[in-house]
């Protein structure tokens, strides 16, 4: 009886002591370790849109444009919040950025013309961090681990708004909805094969707007601009060929006011979703 309450007693310690060890761990180390990484993690965690190629133009009504967005600066530090449990962490990356969209416009019967329109975006990233070592590790053990989409949304005004997203092909076919809620593997993300014909489909509350994709190529011009066809009721869609080289890249989908493109007085109205994706030989 007595080595029975001798090794309860010992085993009850050995839970006390877990417990005071666990609660040893130095939430706010963790998180200013997390920040760090955020910080020097400049491929992920940096949302803006002056990566927009100028190639090509547009005319509608007799009024011939062309237009791009011009360089941006951003808020002196981007807002990011931790939250740690354990060896989990989570991410929200908040950023604002500033700048102008230009449009070089001919309307009909008057001279070139250009409207320079503030650009005002509030953009934002969700990630998970895995402590994969142990405090005494370089950045205390975290490792970035899944990322969400980036979405994008302007500030002036914001009538126009992406409601869902989906990419197929004969190899896949992605659905995305929520695009902050929906999580993809950092190392792995979205995966297509080189040179793969994609079908990209945006559905948007956007009657009467216009949306593009923006992709980055590995020769000049470095992004290419791809506009959808309007199939109707806030439906776009348009064809992407992946790109060839095996690497890691981001697709933008872009949709904007009409307005904002051919009126000189329509505001910098826009909604935007930024995909991670891989390109990868298939197995």
């Amino acid at each position: 009886m007595r080595k029975v309450v001798v090794m309860t007693v010992m085993l009850a310690a050995a839970i006390a002591l877990l417990v005071s060890c666990k609660k040893k761990q130095d939430v706010e180390a963790d998180k200013a370790a997390i920040r760090e990484l955020v910080r020097e993690d400049t491929v992920h965690f940096s949302g803006g849109t002056s990566h927009d190629s100028t190639e090509g133009g547009s005319a509608e009504a007799d009024t011939a444009v062309f237009w791009w967005r011009g360089p941006q600066t951003h808020d002196s530090a981007p807002g990011v919040s931790v939250g740690v449990a354990g060896d989990s962490a989570w991410v929200d990356f908040t950023q604002h950025n500033y700048g102008y969209f230009h449009v070089l416009a001919l309307p009909p019967g008057e001279t070139l013309q250009l409207w320079n329109k503030p650009l005002v975006e509030n953009v934002r990233l969700r990630a998970i961090f895995l402590r994969t070592g142990n405090a005494d590790d370089d950045k205390r053990g975290w490792k970035l681990d899944k990322l969400s989409l980036f979405t994008g949304q302007s500030d002036s005004a914001h009538t126009v708004k992406i409601d869902s997203l989906r990419i197929s092909s004969t190899l896949r076919s992605i659905t995305i909805s929520d695009p902050l809620n929906t999580f993809f593997n950092a190392d792995t993300m979205v995966t297509f094969t080189p040179g793969e014909l994609l079908t990209v489909t945006l559905y948007t509350n956007a009657t009467s707007g216009k949306a593009f994709l923006h992709t980055f190529l590995a020769v000049a011009p470095f992004y290419r601009r791809v506009p959808f066809a309007d199939m109707g009721n806030g439906v776009y869609q348009g064809v992407w060929r992946a790109p060839i080289v095996p690497s890691v890249r981001f697709a933008i989908f872009d949709l904007l006011a009409r307005s904002t493109i051919y009126a000189p007085d329509g505001p910098y109205d826009f909604s935007g979703w930024l995909l991670f994706y891989r390109i990868r030989a298939a197995d």
